[in-house]
């Protein structure tokens, strides 16, 4: 019984955390805002609404196996299922806060998988390195097939930063009251337990733990080095970001407005969204 009742309490304050996002979002928008939403709803192409989010699921079988993949020379070979999953649970919670899901999706496998966080969280850095890597590829691609573009874009953000596409991106940001209370939060229950685990297990054992965790981070992070497929590693890299691509090419053509835009402006979206989901949840 007990534990239905965690299980259900956990579903509901994820719902909870979802509806009150979407509550939050539709309070930032101006009474012509909405009704221009619900308008756009209703005449949007829904064949190329159901498209995209299916290519992002596509995207994140592919960003499960090689995850799998760079787990395996560390001695871990966890299950499709619980993996692929910790993967979705990292960008729900990555709606909330920039960067929480990277932890999470961690933890979510060492209970499941017993996959050791430290390692699990050196290879979620060479992931990111990798992720990195080919968003700068795609931002080089941009910038020479696409430079005169470029040229204007930055010369008319330059010009007018203080106008109201810069007063749209201010107004979904988080702001600075809620990062700093956030941070305190979290620097203070980091305080209080290492207080607790000093006092129960003394520094000399956190020490020793925390240079066993900082070697396993070392070791996800190399792991790289030992792949037994390495060919099949770029290939998952690869078809993971032709997926985000897609879902933003594809999204263009859900109004007719947008539907003839070409290929590069499609990376240009993504290019775009990359970098905002860097800095904001989810990309908002």
């Amino acid at each position: 019984m007990k534990k239905y009742l965690v299980s259900g309490i956990k579903f509901a304050l994820s719902l909870g955390v979802g509806l009150g996002l979407i509550y939050w979002f539709m309070n930032q928008m101006s009474p012509e805002d909405k009704k221009n939403v619900i308008a756009d709803i209703k005449r949007a192409n829904y064949l190329w609404v159901v498209i995209p989010p299916l290519i992002g699921l596509l995207s994140n079988f592919f960003r499960t196996q090689r995850w799998r993949l760079l787990l395996r020379p560390l001695g871990y070979n966890p299950g499709f299922i619980n993996t692929f999953f910790s993967v979705m649970i990292m960008y729900f919670l990555n709606l909330i806060f920039p960067r929480l899901g990277e932890v999470s999706r961690c933890g979510i496998l060492a209970r499941y998988e017993n996959v050791p966080v430290d390692k699990s969280l050196g290879t979620m850095v060479t992931e990111r390195l990798m992720d990195v890597i080919c968003l700068g590829i795609i931002c080089l691609g941009l910038i020479f097939f696409e430079r005169d573009k470029f040229a204007l874009l930055f010369n008319d953000l330059y010009l007018n930063s203080s106008s109201h596409f810069g007063n749209i991106i201010a107004q979904y940001q988080i702001s600075q009251q809620v990062k700093y209370t956030v941070f305190a939060f979290v620097f203070i229950a980091i305080i209080f337990f290492l207080g607790y685990q000093a006092r129960k297990k003394g520094w000399e054992n956190i020490v020793d733990n925390f240079k066993s965790r900082i070697i396993g981070l070392v070791k996800g992070v190399i792991s790289i080095k030992d792949l037994d497929s390495p060919f099949e590693f770029l290939f998952h890299t690869v078809m993971i970001w032709v997926c985000y691509y897609l879902m933003a090419y594809l999204g263009f053509r859900m109004f007719p407005e947008t539907a003839g835009l070409s290929i590069w402006a499609g990376g240009l979206a993504l290019f775009f969204s990359g970098v905002a989901s860097a800095l904001t949840p989810g990309g908002l």
